[in-house]
């Protein structure tokens, strides 16, 4: 997947709210049995690799976590596409 550039995650739900966003912003999950899923955004071909306020890549243990933390903010796909590659 190429990285065009990370976003916080404190930083997306403004970024859902904004001007920058064209339609809706899809959820995109890396699988991997040892680490979890790593959070990635797309909107418009630009992907967004998700980081915490230290830049490290965000991670949940499983689905139903990242939809549960997911849930509140607004203008996110419904549909979640999981790339299970490497798990």
């Amino acid at each position: 997947m190429p990285l065009t550039h990370t976003i916080s995650y404190s930083d997306i739900d403004k970024y859902c709210d904004s001007l920058e966003r064209i339609g809706t912003v899809q959820i995109i999950l890396i699988a991997n049995r040892a680490a979890g899923y790593s959070l990635w955004i797309e909107n418009n071909q630009d992907i967004l690799k998700v980081v915490d306020d230290r830049g490290e890549q965000i991670r949940f243990r499983t689905v139903d976590q990242t939809l549960d933390e997911l849930i509140t903010i607004s203008y996110l796909s419904d549909l979640v596409f999981v790339d299970r590659t490497h798990w």
